[in-house]
């Protein structure tokens, strides 16, 4: 392709270049009479090709040195075109050799050369002659113009096809379509040119060259300000797209709308779908009533709308403002929405806390109070367990009853507990140390059930209340013993990171699935007989310190609980 690109520049500069020497014999044209006359024609044409006038929003620009040439073939004939051509071209050449190499201007003079001199016979053959302007020659003009037309849109489609390897039925096109504007102004600047030219070359010349400097600089400056506008409204589109809620703009007329990139994130859907939707040119089978309150026209503000996407439900802040022009008068509206689902669900269990706290608070009132009837429930019943029969104590079951106040009394201990838990007093100790007690206390215990216990941990100092870490280890250390076999083993260990992390294993029967994910909610027990409180006493003490407690694996080979609590340094 680029050998043929070559051949092709070098075929048509070849003709340009010979078309020229064949056709313009230079002893036609009186230089020493005209020559200033010359000269300013090439210089306006170099000028034309200096400021060129700028059309946004394509980009696009064009000059109108072409004028210049067909007024000046209407009016004094090709040899005078060609002649005002070539100076013209020097002038551009040593004024743009750094912008632009050798050979295209070759090129750009022999397509110049090929349109005015195929355009001049069209003209003169359709019956128009040089030096008369005159209304009778309009078909001349007319055929002048689309030779002249014709001939740069086919010649610089192949040069631009040739170059980018693209179709050139493609490239013809739009090249047509881009340029026909221009040759239609073309065309009729270079008729008034010509009547200019016809009574007063100079007067004309220069008035027209005034007037196209003083239009290529409105239009540049015109297209800065385009440039300008077109970057304030990526700026502010690029912002409006960064807001995490929810805007759509609709103007009255249909004609002009913005949808941000949030809206449809939190849709679900594509800009055009919400377009139709807003504007109720397709009807919603989901969540119309949503659609109904974004289809309203007047304003509202904050209205809580439940929208389902993908099957999940979602609860959406609605408002909608009028959208007003510089005059004030309303040309459309803006509707604006905030995803706010978390923020629902946040207050529902804000309130369902509120609820559970009022509830605890009360509990532990009526625990209070049922602890002194149960105290003296339990001394009445101790008493007549010490002075009755033993066959009475037995037909009255006081032993058992005497067993289940107590576990009574256990629950109520550890509601008050819950309810009211003491503020850690922190001071700093190991908690290899309070391990060490504790394990103590079931000294007996684990002798008698042969379980085995290892204890390997990190000697690291931490801010702890020695005591209610000793309930927290007694809860764990007894919720394990009870449930091993005789034989078991307890392992005891530890690491640290950001935080102090000891493990409790024991190799017991393990959790039930089913009761892992609840295992520290009240009242959630695999004991028959115990009260379902101890590990959420555990897991209160152990969040009153800052740390974490969890259940790190269980299966029927053991269960493994870990605590985190933080290093304070």
């Amino acid at each position: 392709m680029k050998r043929l690109f070559a051949i092709y520049v070098t075929l048509i500069s070849l003709l340009g270049c010979a078309l020229f020497l064949y056709t313009w014999p230079f002893s036609d044209v009186n230089v020493q009479n005209e020559w200033f006359l010359l000269l300013l024609f090439a210089g306006a044409v170099a000028l034309l090709d200096r400021y060129l006038i700028c059309l946004p929003p394509s980009g696009n620009s064009f000059t109108l040195e072409s004028s210049i040439y067909l007024s000046l073939l209407f009016v004094f004939g090709l040899n005078y075109t060609l002649t005002v051509l070539i100076l013209g071209g020097f002038i551009v050449y040593f004024t743009h050799f750094r912008k632009m190499v050798w050979w295209k201007h070759v090129f750009n003079f022999s397509v110049y050369t090929i349109m005015i001199c195929s355009a001049y016979y069209v003209y003169i053959v359709f019956g128009g002659i040089v030096g008369d302007i005159s209304s009778s020659y309009l078909f001349a003009y007319v055929f002048c113009f689309l030779t002249y037309f014709i001939l740069n849109a086919i010649l610089m489609s192949i040069y631009f096809s040739l170059h980018s390897s693209a179709n050139f039925i493609v490239v013809l096109i739009n090249t047509v379509k881009e340029v026909v504007y221009i040759y239609a102004v073309t065309m009729i600047v270079s008729l008034i040119l010509s009547i200019l030219f016809y009574f007063d070359p100079l007067f004309g010349l220069f008035l027209y060259t005034f007037i196209m400097l003083l239009l290529s600089s409105t239009f540049h400056q015109y297209s800065r300000l385009y440039e300008k506008l077109e970057d304030d409204k990526v700026y502010i589109e690029q912002l409006l797209n960064s807001l995490p809620v929810g805007l759509i703009t609709i103007d009255n007329s249909k004609s002009n709308s913005f949808i941000n990139n949030s809206a449809t994130t939190l849709l679900g859907l594509d800009k055009k779908e919400i377009k139709q939707l807003v504007e109720q040119e397709r009807k919603s089978e989901k969540n119309p009533y949503f659609w109904g309150i974004m289809t309203r026209c007047d304003p509202f503000q904050q209205v809580k709308v439940s929208y389902e996407r993908d099957g999940e439900e979602k609860i959406f802040l609605v408002s909608q403002s009028n959208l007003h022009n510089l005059y004030g008068e309303i040309i459309g509206r803006t509707i604006f929405f905030l995803d706010i689902t978390e923020m629902e669900q946040l207050t529902k269990r804000i309130h369902q806390s509120e609820k559970l706290a009022l509830m605890g608070e009360m509990a532990a009132k009526a625990a209070h109070e049922i602890r002194n009837p149960l105290a003296v429930i339990h001394g009445f019943l101790a008493f007549m367990n010490e002075n009755l029969h033993e066959r009475d104590r037995e037909q009255y079951h006081i032993p058992l009853l005497l067993k289940e106040i107590d576990r009574i009394n256990a629950i109520v201990e550890d509601m008050l507990l819950i309810a009211k838990p003491s503020a850690p007093v922190m001071k700093e100790t190991y908690i290899e140390t309070i391990v060490q007690d504790v394990l103590s206390l079931f000294q007996q215990t684990l002798e008698a059930k042969r379980i085995r216990v290892h204890v390997r941990l990190e000697r690291v100092p931490l801010q702890l209340d020695s005591k209610q870490m000793m309930q927290v280890l007694y809860n764990l250390l007894h919720n394990s013993i009870e449930a091993m076999e005789e034989g078991g083993t307890i392992c005891i260990y530890s690491d640290v990171d950001e935080t102090y992390n000891m493990y409790m294993y024991d190799s017991g029967s393990g959790i039930p699935t089913h009761m892992q994910e609840t295992i520290f909610e009240p009242f959630i027990t695999t004991k028959s007989s115990g009260t379902g409180l101890g590990l959420t006493i555990v897991k209160r003490i152990i969040e009153n310190h800052g740390g974490t407690i969890a259940l790190h694996d269980s299966s029927e080979q053991g269960t493994t609980f870990v605590i985190k609590l933080p290093i304070r340094r």
